[in-house]
C-alpha cells in the first residue's frame, strides 16, 4: 500500500532521473509517478497519455496472439517546452511476497522461493535473492555502486542489460528492451517490509519483501520538440519453454537448469518431444527414465559385475578380516592379493558410474524446474509438482531400495555396519521423497525398477562367465600368500 507505483504483475515507468530532486529548471517532469489516462484502446492494445509543463508521453501496450504472456510496451518522450530538457528513464518489474510463502521446506527448494535476475548482453548473469541484501552486504561499492542512478541501495552488474526479472521455479515477470536511443543497465533490489512494532522481522507473521528489478537508461537531453521512443519486451507468466521461444531468444535464461544445463536442455527436448507423442507427463517421464536408464546402462554394466565379484570373494574376505584383525596392514596386503587373483578392481565399477552423474543430475534439476508439470494430475496425484499427499509413493521407493540393498548388499565393513546400511538407505530415500514432488518420485521409482532389472540380468550373465573361468595362481609382484594363506612380502 506505501508502493503504489510498484505493479506486482506488470512494470512501472518513471520519466526523471532516479533518486534525483523534484523538478528543477532543467528537469522534463518532476514526479516518478505520472498521472495517465487512456486516450485509446482495441481488443490488443491500450494507449496511455501524460501531457503537462512540456513533456508528452505516450505508452502503448500491445498484446500478440502468437506470443501467450509477452506484452510489447512502446514508451515515446516528447520535449514540448521551448528549451532543452533532461530525464531519465526507468522500467521496472515487482512483486510483494510475504516470507511464509517464499521459505524453503524440508529436504526441498519452495518452489516459490523468489529471486531477482539480471542477465548481460555479454551473457553474464546475476541471480540474487533475500539472503544477499542483508545490512552489511550494502559495504560492497563494486556490488552497489554509487552514481547518479544509484543511491548505493541497488545491486548493479557491469554492462549493458538484455534482461531484468523477478521470477520463481516456475513463474516469471521479465523485462527485455528492443530499442532506444541508449542502452539500459540493470538494478536489482529486495526490501524487506515487517511492522516496526514487532521485535524483529521473524516475530512479524505478515513481515516480507518487496522484489525489484529494473531497467535503468541514462540521463537523456531533449530538444525542444525532440521525442526519443523506447521498445521493451515484457513476459508475465509460467516459464514454459515455447511461450518463452515465443517471446524472443533473451528469454531463454529465466529456466535456471544449473551446473549441467547442456544436457539438461538435452533431456527437456527429448521430455517434450514425447508428449507430444503420449500427451501424458507422467508417462512421459517415465519413458524419459526408461530411455535414459537404456543409455547409461553400459556404463553400469562393470559396477555390477565387479559388486557381483566381489560379493563371490565375501568368505574370503571375511576369513583375512577373522585372520588380520590385529595387522591392518597385512590385511590390506591379502586383500590387494586376493583383488589381483581374481582381477577385481574396486575403481574399475565406480569411475563408469561417476561417468553417468552428469545425466542423473541434470535429470533431477529438469524434473525440479519443469513448469510443464505443474497442476498436472497422474495416478492418484492431482499436481506431479507436489509432493504425494497421501505418502503412498515414497514408501513403495522406499521399498524398492530395500529390496535392491537386499540383493546387493554392501561387500565392504562388518556384518553390523552392512546391515545398519541395509535398513538406512532405504530410510533415508522415503523421508526425502516425503516432501520432493510427485514428478521425482515417478522418476526415482521407474528409475529403481530398472536398475533391479538391469542388475539381475548382469547378474545371471557374469555368474555364468565366472564359472567358465577362474584363475588358481596368485603373483602380487612382491605380494602374495604363503603355503599356510597368509599374507608375506618378498625382499
Amino acid at each position: 500500500p506505501d508502493h503504489p507505483e510498484l505493479s506486482p504483475l506488470f512494470t512501472r515507468l518513471v520519466e526523471k532521473t532516479p533518486g534525483g530532486p523534484a523538478k528543477t529548471e532543467n528537469s522534463l517532469v518532476g514526479q516518478d509517478v505520472l498521472d495517465f489516462r487512456l486516450v485509446q484502446q482495441t481488443a490488443t492494445s491500450c494507449v496511455f497519455a501524460y501531457e503537462a509543463d512540456g513533456a508528452r508521453v505516450i505508452k502503448t501496450f500491445e498484446s500478440d496472439p502468437k506470443m501467450p504472456y509477452g506484452i510489447r510496451a512502446k514508451l515515446e518522450v516528447t520535449n514540448t517546452a521551448g528549451a532543452p530538457r533532461s530525464y531519465a528513464l526507468v522500467t521496472s518489474t515487482s512483486s510483494y511476497l510475504e516470507d511464509h510463502l517464499v521459505e524453503n521446506k524440508m529436504f526441498r527448494t519452495n518452489p516459490l522461493h523468489t529471486r531477482v535476475e539480471c542477465f548481460g548482453t555479454s551473457g553474464n548473469a546475476r541471480r540474487e535473492s533475500a539472503d544477499d541484501f542483508r545490512a552489511d552486504d550494502f559495504g560492497d561499492e563494486e556490488r552497489f555502486p554509487k552514481s547518479a542512478h544509484n543511491a548505493g541501495d541497488w545491486s548493479e552488474p557491469s554492462g549493458e542489460a538484455a534482461l531484468v526479472a523477478v521470477s520463481n521455479a516456475y513463474f516469471t515477470t521479465a523485462l527485455a528492451p528492443q530499442g532506444g536511443p541508449v542502452a539500459p543497465l540493470c538494478q536489482l533490489q529486495i526490501e524487506e517490509r515487517w511492522n516496526a512494532a514487532a521485535k524483529n522481522r521473524g516475530s512479524d507473521p505478515h513481515a516480507a519483501a518487496i522484489y525489484k528489478a529494473r531497467l535503468v537508461y541514462p540521463t537523456r537531453i531533449l530538444s525542444a520538440g525532440q521525442t526519443d521512443t523506447y521498445q521493451i519486451q515484457a513476459f508475465v507468466g509460467p516459464k514454459e519453454r515455447k511461450a518463452l521461444a515465443a517471446a524472443g531468444d533473451r528469454f531463454d535464461p529465466l529456466i535456471d537448469l544449473g551446473f549441467f544445463s547442456v544436457i539438461a536442455k538435452l533431456l527437456v527436448g527429448f521430455l517434450l518431444a514425447v508428449h507430444g507423442f503420449v500427451h501424458n507427463w507422467g508417462l512421459a517421464i517415465v519413458i524419459l527414465t526408461i530411455t535414459a536408464r537404456l543409455l547409461l546402462f553400459p556404463l553400469s554394466v562393470p559396477s555390477i559385475k565387479n559388486m557381483i565379484q566381489m560379493r563371490e570373494l565375501k568368505p574370503e574376505m571375511d576369513k583375512l578380516t577373522e585372520r588380520y584383525k590385529d595387522d591392518p596392514q597385512a590385511k590390506s596386503l591379502a586383500q590387494m592379493a586376493l583383488w589381483k587373483k581374481h582381477g577385481v578392481n574396486p575403481m574399475k565399477g565406480c569411475l563408469p558410474q561417476l561417468a553417468s552423474m552428469p545425466v542423473w543430475f541434470a535429470l533431477y534439476t529438469t524434473l525440479q524446474t519443469a513448469v510443464e508439470l505443474y497442476n498436472i494430475p497422474f495416478l492418484w496425484f492431482p499436481d506431479l509438482s507436489e509432493p504425494d499427499p497421501f505418502y503412498i509413493l515414497p514408501f513403495i521407493i522406499g521399498a524398492v531400495f530395500f529390496v535392491q540393498q537386499k540383493l546387493m548388499p554392501m561387500q565392504s565393513g562388518d556384518p553390523a555396519q552392512q546391515k545398519v546400511m541395509m535398513y538406512l538407505m532405504p530410510g533415508m530415500f522415503t523421508v526425502f521423497m516425503l516432501f520432493l514432488p510427485a514428478g521425482l518420485g515417478v522418476y526415482m521409482f521407474t528409475n529403481s525398477l530398472l536398475g533391479i532389472v538391469q542388475q539381475r540380468a548382469v547378474e545371471a550373465h557374469a555368474k555364468k562367465a565366472l564359472a567358465d573361468s577362474r584363475p588358481a595362481v596368485v603373483d602380487t609382484e612382491g605380494v602374495g600368500l604363503d603355503s599356510d594363506g597368509k599374507a608375506k612380502r618378498s625382499s
